[in-house]
């Protein structure tokens, strides 16, 4: 998936690495049948099913996802997809990400990151779409269109993620400028 977006940026003649990258989960509802790994969780624990998390950067490219219950806060699963793809970004200077991830500090400083937490306007209680996250926001309404990931109907981890990773490539194969022949 990586490669896919690296080569993606060369084609839009940036930098095949990106210097800032941008974090966000998402809950999806599980499947109704058999024995999985889905928890309840999300927004009040009512949602029983599992959380997306996925690396985007400015483009709006995913580098890279993960998949857990839906249990855990969205901090710990960001921290565990950090802890595993940071070594894989030499050129990475800044992480972006809303309140949720403001615990992300300690290890963004360890790195030599700079964590910049954005948040909605003070007074406003409708949703506002916040620049740059509405890339991520973009990139999960994409992979949604995929209707096997309308829900999570995957009896393991690695199987979900196998599958998100699919859609990824997807959303990345469709981005592709291909020049005709």
């Amino acid at each position: 998936m990586g490669r896919l977006a690296r080569a993606i940026r060369m084609d839009k003649e940036r930098h095949p690495e990106p210097s800032m990258l941008m974090v966000d989960a998402q809950t999806a509802k599980g499947g109704r049948a058999g024995p999985t790994f889905h928890a309840a969780g999300g927004r009040s624990g009512r949602t029983v099913g599992t959380k997306r998390s996925i690396l985007v950067d400015i483009l709006g490219l995913p580098f890279a996802c993960r998949v857990d219950p839906a249990r855990p806060h969205d901090l710990a699963s960001a921290s565990l997809l950090l802890a595993d793809e940071l070594p894989a970004f030499p050129r990475l200077r800044a992480l972006v990400a809303d309140r949720a991830y403001r615990g992300l500090a300690k290890l963004t400083e360890r790195r030599g990151l700079a964590l910049d937490i954005k948040a909605p306007p003070r007074g406003v209680a409708r949703f506002v779409p916040i620049r740059p996250l509405y890339k991520v926001e973009h990139a999960f309404a994409q992979l949604g269109r995929w209707r096997r990931l309308s829900r999570c109907y995957e009896q393991t981890e690695a199987s979900a993620k196998a599958w998100l990773e699919v859609a990824a490539m997807g959303y990345l194969f469709a981005r592709m400028r291909i020049e005709p022949a």
